[in-house]
């Protein structure tokens, strides 16, 4: 990446977006408690502004799966990394990811806490939703921006592990 990066998505446009998320969240869950499980490492942020909003019992989980590699395109497989997850059975989770691409990670994760965890009821939370890029159909419950085919970083999503600590989202144009 050589040229200069530029602003796509404002510190406050993202702050403004959490907040109105949260409200969605609140309401859709009410006072039942809420197992958030963020995906590592790029809804990191995302998850930890979306957590301090909520008003419910939130239990805090995290799991790390790649499917980018050194590459600025998903490489089209999902790699768990780590699935450590406590028992989720009976239980609300709301899933969170940074960006939602192709939809692999996203439909990888729904359907592993789905079938091995038999979670009450799962919503997914998303703070970029590329669907110009989706090869595969998921439910995104909560979504914040609508992003075009624009490699971003920054809000922590990353290039070769750099970005991930600018409080904007941007990208390099080509």
């Amino acid at each position: 990446m050589e040229s200069k990066l530029v602003e796509l998505i404002s510190e406050q446009a993202i702050k403004e977006r959490i907040s109105e998320i949260a409200e969605k969240v609140n309401e859709t869950f009410g006072d039942e408690e809420v197992v958030v499980v963020a995906v590592l490492a790029g809804s990191i942020l995302f998850a930890s502004d979306l957590v301090k909003r909520l008003k419910m019992p939130v239990q805090l989980e995290f799991v790390r799966l790649s499917s980018y590699g050194e590459d600025t395109k998903s490489s089209g497989k999902v790699k768990p990394v780590d699935l450590t997850l406590p028992s989720l059975e009976g239980k609300n989770v709301l899933i969170v990811e940074d960006i939602v691409d192709s939809g692999l990670t996203a439909k990888f994760i729904i359907d592993y806490i789905k079938l091995q965890h038999k979670a009450a009821k799962i919503r997914f939370a998303t703070l970029l939703d590329k669907t110009c890029a989706r090869k595969e159909h998921v439910q995104i419950d909560f979504s914040g921006f609508v992003v075009d085919e624009k490699f971003v970083v920054g809000y922590g999503m990353d290039y070769k592990g750099y970005y991930r600590n600018l409080p904007y989202i941007g990208y390099f144009p080509q």
